[in-house]
């Protein structure tokens, strides 16, 4: 790869983590307005419509049967109960809080992998990484004791966002198990659809007898317009560049300067809280996740290893 290439890689990787940083501040802003089930499905919905169309006008091929279903399933749980959850939370919580939490992700993903795929070594690396994770979560959620009282509703915005993890985390676990069939943009375009359509019907139950679309702000849309454009075709074709100009492991550096970007936002923009706790905090979250990730890489490359010296015991026998 020349210099210009790797440059270039490196200025996507900027852009992701940027865009992907800030978008729950976009978010918190939009959920000002609406109902967050609504803000999330016409966001899915109109970003997955788009890049379906665009992939399809490209030639990419549409999946069909399984990996259709398959696509379908796991656009339900990231996005259609991962990502509308998340959103719904953020009228109850801070964006710089939820984004940290939502970092976290690897350690459930870890969880659900060990029983679901295969089992994870437990060795000192991955219980002291979980550890690390969740003891920043709480050094995080120290700051916000006193959002019991000031919000009634600050409970059932935690409730809602550790179901979002929970939800991305399995839906993740998913996508590693079945692999669908299908190119990664048109795979994107129609999980951001499907999962738009479900939370639509959802939202339609009991918000959608108080929405009004005469009365959202020029605030509502311009944080729809912010949430398709840079949080995802802009952060998904960036990210999909640096997944082919650079490493897996420059690849991941993302995902530890997300949390730093949101929580830096969200205090800037919105005047959210910004203590020692909550540097504090999110580092350790941080580096327990990195010691998660690490984990699973070593147990990739060894069952990697394992499989090669089948493969070559095979060949001897032959």
């Amino acid at each position: 790869m020349t210099k210009a290439d790797s440059r270039k890689a490196f200025i996507a990787l900027a852009l992701v983590s940027f865009f992907w940083g800030t978008t729950y501040l976009a978010t918190r802003i939009g959920v000002q307005e609406a109902h967050g089930l609504f803000l999330s499905s016409v966001r899915q919905c109109i970003a997955g419509s788009s890049l379906i169309a665009f992939m399809w006008i490209r030639g990419a091929r549409f999946p069909r049967g399984k990996a259709l279903i398959q696509t379908i399933i796991i656009g339900l749980m990231l996005l259609g109960a991962g990502n509308a959850l998340m959103t719904w939370a953020l009228q109850y919580v801070e964006s710089g809080f939820a984004s940290v939490v939502s970092a976290s992700g690897p350690i459930f993903i870890a969880i659900f992998s060990h029983f679901m795929i295969r089992p994870l070594p437990w060795s000192p690396k991955l219980i002291g990484g979980m550890a690390l994770g969740l003891l920043g979560i709480l050094g995080v959620f120290s700051n916000y004791l006193d959002s019991f009282e000031q919000s009634p509703n600050f409970a059932l915005g935690l409730l809602i966002m550790f179901g979002a993890t929970l939800f991305w985390a399995l839906g993740s676990i998913f996508t590693a198990k079945w692999k669908p069939d299908t190119s990664l943009l048109m795979g994107a375009g129609l999980q951001m659809f499907s999962g738009g359509l479900f939370t639509a019907l959802i939202c339609s139950f009991f918000s959608w007898d108080q929405l009004v679309f005469g009365q959202l702000s020029v605030q509502f849309w311009g944080s729809i317009l912010y949430l398709v454009v840079f949080g995802s075709f802009v952060a998904y074709s960036a990210y999909i560049y640096v997944m082919e100009h650079l490493p897996p492991t420059q690849a991941a550096l993302s995902a530890y300067i997300n949390p730093i970007v949101a929580v830096i936002a969200g205090a800037l923009i919105l005047g959210e809280r910004l203590t020692w706790l909550t540097w504090l905090g999110m580092f350790l979250t941080i580096i327990g996740v990195y010691l998660v990730n690490q984990c699973f890489k070593t147990a990739n490359q060894k069952m990697l290893e394992a499989d090669e010296e089948v493969l070559q015991l095979d060949k001897e026998v032959v």
